[in-house]
């Protein structure tokens, strides 16, 4: 896609989009009819931000997810700086589940293939 680049697993989507996006629920929403497509609609995967890049996330487009009744597993974000730390406090704002955040990919990776679902 031309705001990010995306992977699909078994169970979970890493998602890494491009420097200076701002991604909104336009963009989100042509992520979930891919993830509907790969996965089916009963599955819940888990979803992976590899956060390499500086973009603007809306938060509050998070409420109009909600609003879809699209579901992910869980929500975890790979870190690399203090600022984006401070979005991701902000994020939590609008986010009704826990974000769970990591220092590299390699270990959220490995904390959702530790989980059973």
């Amino acid at each position: 896609m031309y705001f990010g680049s995306f992977y699909f697993y078994k169970n979970y989507i890493i998602g890494e989009i491009k420097e200076g996006v701002f991604y909104d629920w336009k963009k989100a929403n042509r992520l979930i009819k891919l993830a509907l497509n790969f996965y089916g609609s009963g599955k819940k995967p888990h979803y992976i931000s590899n956060r390499k890049n500086s973009y603007f996330v809306n938060p509050a487009d998070w409420i109009k997810f909600y609003k879809s009744e699209h579901r992910i597993s869980s929500y975890l974000i790979v870190h690399r700086s203090k600022s984006s730390m401070f979005n991701i406090k902000f994020e939590k704002m609008f986010f009704k589940d826990k974000i769970l955040h990591f220092d590299s990919l390699h270990e959220a990776v490995n904390w959702v293939n530790s989980t059973k679902k």
